[in-house]
């Protein structure tokens, strides 16, 4: 339960309040009580204590409105707090095709993409995760508004690619071939041949199309062509990972990709 505040907490309280944010740092605390940086994370470290703030990072803190009540029961949309967890990212892999409604799946964990290499964190029990990737693969996201609150998410096109590109953080190669049939009526084509382009990656472009024709999926005339022109000759890639699945199996010569997962893990959900 939340304990009554001094003349200085009030003053936060009520600034954060009134200008509508849901997040400040001591660095902000400091320039509204004009006060020392110690005294500063003193006021956030017992903001935190009675209820008001929540530490997303170091030197970050979420707000909680009064009207989330006098239990203080932070915010539960957990994309919402994951922005504030590093200055550059997207929302990608399993969590953006959740998103695109690409997958049924409701995954435990939230994966965000970002320049800078860190270890998983939880937060309110929410375990996030973070892909580093180098700065010539940031690209394919936008705005999207998710519970009232704007994020960055990867378009259904990049979170695609990223799924096809490491199938642990998209709930598994099975299940990113459900993916890949889901998306093949919601994609834009253009798109997704355009990042595909971008990516360079010919082992993306092999699982994507072997996927498809799999599936037994529909796409427009030319899209299967524009993807084997896409290809590395010399590329033999396995289907699912190796270390979970070996490199045993049938080699599919249309897409020099070896058939290493059972057929019905890739089917399965009675299709």
């Amino acid at each position: 339960m939340r304990r009554t505040l001094s003349r200085n907490e009030s003053r936060i309280v009520l600034d954060l309040e009134w200008r509508g944010r849901k997040t400040v740092s001591p660095a902000e605390i400091r320039s509204m009580l004009r006060c020392s940086d110690g005294y500063a994370r003193f006021m956030a470290h017992r903001l935190a204590r009675k209820g008001w703030l929540e530490r997303l990072r170091p030197g970050l803190y979420q707000f909680i409105p009064a009207e989330r009540g006098r239990e203080a029961v932070a915010d539960t949309n957990p994309l919402a707090a994951g922005a504030n967890l590093v200055p550059r990212y997207f929302f990608s892999f399993g969590t953006a095709c959740t998103h695109h409604g690409l997958t049924e799946q409701v995954l435990s964990e939230v994966y965000l993409v970002t320049l800078e290499r860190r270890a998983p964190r939880s937060v309110r029990g929410k375990r996030f995760v973070f892909v580093r990737v180098p700065g010539t693969r940031f690209f394919g996201f936008t705005d999207a508004s998710v519970l009232g609150t704007v994020v960055k998410m990867a378009t259904p096109e990049r979170a695609l690619l990223d799924a096809l590109d490491r199938p642990l953080y998209s709930g598994g190669i099975g299940e990113v071939s459900r993916i890949v049939a889901r998306a093949s009526t919601r994609v834009s084509w253009k798109d997704l041949l355009a990042l595909a382009r971008r990516f360079g990656e010919s082992a993306l472009v092999q699982r994507l199309g072997y996927l498809l024709e799999m599936n037994r999926a529909r796409v427009p005339a030319g899209v299967v062509a524009s993807l084997r022109k896409l290809m590395r000759p010399e590329s033999k890639v396995p289907l699912g990972p190796r270390g979970r699945w070996g490199l045993h199996g049938s080699l599919s010569k249309r897409w020099n990709l070896i058939e290493n997962v059972p057929r019905a893990v890739l089917v399965g959900r009675g299709r």
